[in-house]
């Protein structure tokens, strides 16, 4: 459970901003409830001392404005330091409105219930806030206290300070617990996301990936200004696992996936199409680079030793110029077959194929259908 603490930079990160996401709408509950109440309190007031009624609903009915500050806040950021360090104040804002209504009555008596209930709804927001942050946002209701007993001269404002320090120590362990659970909660989501989208073999993406990063009409345009996309397939792989059995060919995929990986760069993505097929999406690369990469990874399978047998693939190669990206898989899938058809182990691009080659490539691909 504590395994959240281990983490560090941008993990760290990560995992605060998926708790954030994750108790947002919550958070943003709890707030309104919380003001709510804050507001409502007039009626206690009143019941308390009627003669400062005016005031008090003053005081209590200027938390509409931040809060509708606060709420604007959570449509337009969703960066979980500044939301939290603004549920925080918010929060505060609210005590120390209670304090300031509460400075107008008679019988401030019932005051120290109502830091044991602020102490809850710091609880209730801890949810949603790294713990540390949670930590110092609680530690901030004994400054609170201090400003209380600053207004109202508390005559057991040790016993006050010694209860809620108390209360403050157990919320805190409660935040740390909090977190361990959404830790738990968290690795296995990130583990079922990573399962629905790589393939368990390859570790590399499959086609739920690219449906993904997808925009409408299968567009990718919004990615880059320049993307090639590449389609390979391991020449001769059924004899492969013929010859030596399917645990082999498992290690010659494996092989062949990690030799594209090492050949591209990071904002690059590899998709395991189906069978002995990868896919290759190059984001700001214009055509004769690809051709570049495509041609690095030809020669890494082919020079590097993968412990099962020499083996070589074919690529084709098409630029995408908008639209349907599944165009451009066929049309680059179009390249490898023409690829395979010349002898395998080469790279062939789909731009250098003139209209007749490839209107024959269309009917011969239209009559293995």
């Amino acid at each position: 459970m504590g395994g959240f603490l281990k983490l560090e930079g941008k993990a760290r990160d990560d995992f605060y901003q998926a708790k954030y996401d994750y108790y947002k709408r919550f958070n943003l509950g709890v707030l309104f409830a919380s003001a709510f109440m804050f507001l409502i309190l007039f009626v206690a007031d009143w019941q308390v001392d009627g003669a400062a009624l005016g005031r008090s609903f003053l005081i209590r009915s200027s938390v509409v404005v931040p809060m509708l500050v606060v709420f604007w806040a959570y449509q337009k950021i969703n960066n979980y330091k500044i939301m939290g360090i603004l549920t925080y104040l918010m929060v505060h804002a609210m005590i120390w409105g209670n304090i300031w209504a509460g400075s107008y009555l008679a019988d401030q008596s019932y005051v120290n219930e109502g830091f044991l209930i602020m102490s809850l709804v710091l609880l209730l927001v801890s949810f949603a806030a790294p713990p540390f942050v949670a930590i110092i946002g609680q530690l901030g209701l004994i400054g609170d206290i201090l400003l209380a007993d600053h207004l109202y001269h508390f005559e057991n404002i040790n016993a006050i300070l010694t209860f809620n320090i108390q209360v403050i120590v157990l919320l805190c362990l409660v935040d740390f617990i909090i977190a361990g659970f959404y830790y738990d909660h968290y690795i296995t989501q990130r583990k079922l996301e990573f399962a629905l989208f790589h393939d368990p073999l390859t570790q590399v993406f499959n086609r739920r990936q690219l449906h993904k990063i997808m925009g409408e009409g299968h567009d990718l345009t919004f990615l880059s200004d320049a993307i090639a996309i590449l389609i390979m397939d391991i020449d001769h792989f059924k004899l492969v696992n013929d010859r030596y059995g399917h645990d082999e060919g498992d290690r010659i995929l494996q092989f062949v996936a990690d030799c594209i990986r090492n050949s591209l760069r990071g904002p690059d993505m590899v998709m395991r199409w189906g069978g002995e097929e990868f896919v290759v999406i190059l984001f700001d690369c214009p055509a004769d680079q690809a051709m570049a990469v495509a041609e690095r990874i030809r020669k890494s399978v082919e020079k590097s030793v993968n412990g099962v047998c020499a083996i070589t693939i074919s690529l084709g190669v098409a630029i995408y110029a908008g639209g349907d990206c599944f165009e451009t898989i066929k049309q680059a899938d179009s390249a490898l077959y023409v690829a395979k058809r010349q002898g395998r182990n080469q790279v062939v691009s789909y731009e250098a194929l003139d209209e007749k080659l490839r209107q024959e490539v269309a009917r011969a691909r239209q009559n293995e259908v």
